[in-house]
């Protein structure tokens, strides 16, 4: 095809003006550096243990949710469909290496922290996705040869690069600017997570002194460097270091202790990490409690903020997700009758007492069958469970008419509540009050 013939670059080195790589960044000098002047990279701000925990935590929740492929029904339904070919690949195992948790979990996690998220597809000789293979996101540049078509260069980790076309290649991208590439979280926020890297390094050299403000020995007489050098040396051998903090020291030739009291700005260092902990939360939309901040937290905003997260930070996620699949799994053909989707209710199950009453009332107005309620909690179906219910005087399976004692019952009811009605306002017809 002629398309192909334009991307028959499949073979060429890097160009190093371009480098995916973050140390071939740094070489290039085209490093993220920030204000506070420390070199922010993703893989740098995977080792603040803030972000860490919050790119986790967005992953994991994902990745533990199964993932199922339905066939829609004529009647507006569902049904799961284990016999396509996309169920196991996307429900137990992606490739040979990798179980559907982990995949998904490394989709969402290079998503969340790039922006920007891809796996090679492996088609069969007849057509069918067979595999999809991770690709590390620094080595991908997606970009559009001509306007409504995808392509993306690969550099491969031996310095080859080739070109993936469109339909070879699952993308799962943030929020973009040119629906092309999701931006990089990382890069939006490097002055933020480059403070907070400062502060950590801080604090790290601050204990390593001993924890104790700094300060100079002062020696009657007049030493010579090498002296001098030596002192130092034995000094803090005595006292660096968390583990010989705060040993007595003993002065010998009328040597005294002169310490320098620590700035105020930096005595703060701990409320400057605290504030930074918020901000990698409003960053990723994590709640801070699940960043264990919990200066502010009650039982009550801690299960609403838990709700927003599922509603705000991982509905979106999942909902993204489903769509890339559709559009990079699925044929066009397969997209009238199946798709993918998550299934949510493990996480929205609650303790046993609210998951009673919500089944109690679900049940009760005929929107969910016993065997409904048995699959939530994991139980099997039993025989006859798929009759839905309607909660009345006496339970009554939906299905059923109404009897027709109890039909007249009811309109004689209605009759005399109207005229009960009537007669207790006689002039409510002409009321213009």
């Amino acid at each position: 095809m002629i398309i192909e013939q334009m991307f028959e670059r499949r073979s060429q080195s890097v160009n190093p003006a371009h480098p995916r790589d973050p140390l071939l960044a740094s070489l290039f000098g085209l490093s993220a550096n920030t204000s506070a002047g420390v070199s922010i990279t993703p893989d740098r701000a995977m080792r603040i243990v803030a972000v860490y925990a919050a790119v986790r935590i967005i992953a994991e929740t994902v990745a533990s949710l199964p993932l199922n492929v339905y066939q829609g029904r004529d009647d507006g339904g569902k049904e799961v469909t284990r016999a396509h070919p996309l169920y196991p690949l996307l429900h137990d195992q992606p490739n040979a290496w990798q179980t559907s948790f982990e995949w998904r979990e490394m989709m969402v996690g290079h998503a969340a922290l790039r922006g920007n998220a891809y796996s090679e597809i492996i088609h069969s000789n007849g057509g069918s996705v067979e595999a999809l293979i991770p690709l590390h996101p620094d080595r991908v540049i997606p970009f559009m040869p001509r306007a409504g078509t995808m392509a993306y260069e690969y550099a491969a980790a031996d310095g080859r690069s080739r070109i993936i076309l469109q339909d070879e290649m699952h993308h799962l991208r943030g929020l973009s600017a040119d629906g092309v590439k999701g931006y990089d979280p990382v890069d939006l926020a490097r002055d933020s997570l480059g403070l907070t890297a400062a502060s950590e390094e801080f604090g790290a050299r601050f204990f390593g002194n001993g924890t104790v403000a700094g300060g100079y020995l002062k020696h009657p007489q007049t030493l010579s460097e090498d002296a001098q050098k030596r002192l130092i040396k034995s000094w803090e051998e005595r006292h660096r270091g968390p583990q010989r903090s705060h040993r007595p020291a003993v002065l010998e030739e009328g040597m005294e202790w002169q310490a320098i009291g620590i700035e105020p700005e930096k005595a703060q260092f701990l409320e400057t990490r605290k504030f930074q902990i918020a901000d990698i939360a409003r960053m990723f939309r994590v709640p801070p409690h699940m960043l264990a901040d919990l200066d502010r937290a009650t039982n009550n905003n801690i299960e609403h903020q838990s709700l927003e997260f599922l509603m705000h930070t991982i509905r979106p996620w999942l909902v993204r997700h489903e769509q890339a699949i559709r559009r990079d799994l699925f044929s066009i053909e397969d997209r009238r009758k199946h798709f993918a989707k998550y299934l949510v209710n493990a996480l929205l199950r609650g303790d046993v007492k609210s998951r009673g009453t919500f089944y109690k009332e679900m049940f009760g107005i005929g929107a969910m069958s016993p065997n409904d309620v048995r699959e939530l909690e994991d139980l099997n179906p039993i025989d006859g469970g798929d009759q839905y219910f309607i909660q009345s005087n006496n339970v009554a399976p939906l299905t059923d008419p109404v009897p027709k004692d109890d039909e007249d019952d009811l309109i004689r009811a209605l009759t005399d509540l109207v005229k009960k009605n009537g007669s207790d306002s006689p002039d409510a017809a002409t009321d213009t009050r």
